[in-house]
């Protein structure tokens, strides 16, 4: 098969769970929820169409192809990671630049205060370079981890949590909640228990990592991701939505214009609604550096504010 960035991500996914010995020693080390792990674990058996590893009563253990295909991840990454390396001593030392990761679609938000940090950065220090990425959750903290980024800005909900080896800041909260078509059978729900019984059948999906965010009663089928759909992306969720088959999970001021507009509706909630905490993250074992310093100075005092 050809690699994707998503199989990549996977392949780490997998190598963390192998080393930590099971799904919920290896929380820590990928700072995603167990059913979150589980999920990327099934997505990658699919991928590769055999079973990694059993996990039930007995505990947790790799199965005889799963040991295969962690002996050819560990070289792969490790050549992947040492080049990685090899590239990143080409760049020239002397030049101010800030590497900075963040998830899709938070330029929507109101209150994220990036725009008006790099604003103030543009002004004050005109010749820095500032690049930045757009990742999902776990790539985000896998390339601040790899010391190609300098800080993530990433949402923590639910099981999420920060990781250990980080400093973090927080930035503020973004609330999601259940959007679909008018025309979907959702939409016509009047109270309560019919919404249930209508989301019970509906498929559903989910930005982020946010696992059967509904209902703990109910099974909701969410996206089956097969090798040519994207990750669960806010904007991937946007379009299943808008096109009725699906109902999304999307954040508030992402989904505000389509409700504006009358082609997205949002539904009661049946539960507490689902925020996502976002924070600046950068390594602590990271060198010091002035720049660095400056830009991480400067959202932490716009984060105060």
């Amino acid at each position: 098969m050809k690699l994707s960035d998503i199989d990549l991500r996977l392949l780490r996914v997998f190598l963390a769970v192998a080393t930590a010995g099971g799904f919920a020693k290896a929380q820590g080390t990928l700072g995603i929820s167990q059913p979150a792990i589980s999920s990327q674990i099934a997505k990658l058996e699919d991928r590769l169409r055999v079973r990694l590893c059993d996990r039930g009563p007995k505990g947790f253990a790799l199965t005889p192809a799963g040991e295969q295909v962690l002996q050819e991840v560990t070289v792969l990454l490790d050549q992947i990671d040492a080049a990685a390396e090899r590239l990143n001593t080409i760049a020239d030392p002397t030049t101010k630049q800030v590497r900075i990761g963040v998830v899709d679609s938070m330029v929507t938000d109101p209150e994220n205060p990036l725009i008006e940090v790099l604003r103030r950065l543009h002004h004050t220090q005109p010749d820095l370079k500032v690049n930045i990425g757009i990742f999902d959750f776990l790539a985000c903290l896998e390339e601040l981890r790899a010391n190609r980024l300098d800080i993530a800005i990433v949402g923590i909900a639910g099981n999420e949590r920060i990781p250990s080896e980080t400093e973090a800041i927080p930035l503020y909260r973004e609330v999601s909640s259940l959007y679909c078509s008018p025309d979907h059978p959702c939409a016509g729900a009047t109270d309560a228990d019919g919404l249930k019984a209508a989301l019970a059948k509906a498929q559903i999906s989910a930005h982020s990592f946010v696992f059967n965010p509904i209902d703990k009663d109910l099974d909701p089928m969410l996206l089956n991701q097969s090798e040519g759909v994207a990750q669960d992306t806010i904007e991937l969720t946007a379009y299943l939505a808008l096109c009725g088959s699906h109902v999304g999970l999307l954040p508030d001021h992402y989904a505000r214009v389509w409700v504006d507009e009358g082609t997205l509706i949002s539904l009661a909630p049946l539960h507490d609604p689902i925020t996502s905490d976002f924070h600046a993250l950068r390594l602590q074992s990271a060198p010091q550096d002035s720049v660095l310093n400056k830009v991480w100075k400067t959202l932490r005092v716009r984060a105060r504010a």
